[in-house]
């Protein structure tokens, strides 16, 4: 039986994130593996702040000592100590973690295909990723805002955007890109739990409630986002811009805030959800129009891979041109039949993951990128 320990930043976020390794802990040990957290405390998220530094330093220590066959570490890159440290900390950091186990395993909790810390890609054996893109090779070179979409803005609109070339991400190596694999995306995460149950549940994940596609509906398309950047934030700008010039579709006041009660209410009354690239190209509201019967509607997809992949264009989500040239042609046949059709085979895809033929998948999925 192998042994997989998982260390991570100690924040709720990557702790849902993780999830999936816990509850399929039974169909991990059928296939010879064993999943644990190196310490008790592991199993209780901090919120933020400096105890959740504190407690983040300290499982770098316990991974630094003792001796461990296969060691998976989750940190994120902006938020996370060892994602936020210079190179030559954060590799000394992991060349020392590597010296006590028999494999080392990063995962990258990034929200989009870039933002990847390279640095460490000489001394772990693998690179776990979210969501990976399928041209590896644009991994070797410098990418502006280290995200391939706002790279085909900036050169689009010819702007620039501080916001996201500040932090220089290194470039990896061509001889490295063998170590890349695909990890799971955050729609298996436990996204649907309250906190409470979030600490009470270490080995569950809250199934969402879904709502059925065929359920009436009076809007035919939601969507609520903000601008925050100047490039990673123009699929969501421009959204919002072209959606309000839409009149023949019924859709709400894009530039008022409401509570997420009546967001989800809204949802629900919705036969297609809008959901463009943000800081990354996946996000939690995907999954949001997934459960709320609604067809998701987003910019193509087709650059990357991931799993669960619910990311099949006119077959589970809707695509749009980067450009948004298609944009009123797509978003004006959001309450089609055929948008319908997309959110039920959606649904019907997604809910898989939460069963026990998900989970068993699921142990497949990551065993054999483990191995391949």
């Amino acid at each position: 039986m192998r042994s997989i320990t998982v260390f991570y930043d100690q924040s709720h976020y990557i702790y849902r994130w993780l999830k999936p390794l816990f509850v399929s802990k039974k169909e991990f040990a059928k296939l010879g593996y064993r999943i644990g957290y190196s310490a008790m405390t592991d199993y209780l998220p901090i919120f933020g702040g400096r105890v959740r530094e504190r407690m983040e330093r300290r499982a770098l220590r316990r991974a630094c000592k003792g001796s461990y066959d296969i060691v998976f570490m989750a940190f994120h890159h902006s938020t996370s100590f060892l994602g936020q440290a210079d190179t030559a900390e954060r590799t000394a950091i992991v060349r020392e973690i590597r010296r006590h186990c028999n494999r080392l395993v990063w995962l990258d909790t990034a929200d989009s295909t870039g933002t990847c810390l390279f640095d460490v890609l000489p001394y772990v054996d693998l690179y776990f990723k979210k969501q990976l893109l399928k041209n590896t090779l644009d991994y070797t070179r410098e990418v502006y805002g280290a995200r391939i979409f706002c790279e085909y803005y900036h050169e689009l609109l010819n702007i620039d955007d501080e916001m996201i070339t500040t932090r220089r991400y290194p470039a990896a190596d061509s001889g490295e890109l063998h170590k890349l694999r695909v990890a799971w995306n955050v729609g298996i995460g436990d996204l649907y739990a309250d906190p409470y149950r979030l600490l009470l549940r270490p080995f569950g994940v809250t199934k969402p409630k879904i709502v059925s596609p065929d359920t009436p509906r009076t809007l035919d398309v939601q969507y609520r986002g903000s601008g925050y950047s100047p490039i990673a934030g123009y699929p969501r700008r421009r959204s919002s811009e072209l959606l309000a010039q839409m009149t023949d579709i019924s859709h709400p006041d894009v530039a008022r805030k409401i509570p997420k009660s009546e967001y989800i209410r809204e949802g629900c009354n919705s036969k297609s959800i809008l959901s463009p690239f943000g800081w990354g190209e996946i996000c939690g509201r995907d999954f949001e129009a997934v459960v709320y019967g609604a067809a998701m509607i987003k910019h193509s997809m087709e650059h990357c891979v991931t799993y669960p992949d619910i990311y099949r264009p006119w077959e589970t989500y809707v695509p749009l041109k980067w450009d948004f040239s298609d944009f009123k042609d797509v978003v004006g046949a959001a309450a089609s039949e055929r948008y319908r059709e997309i959110a039920a085979n959606a649904q019907k895809q997604y809910m898989k993951c939460f069963t026990a033929e998900g989970r068993k998948a699921f142990a497949e999925h990551v065993v054999g990128e483990l191995n391949r």
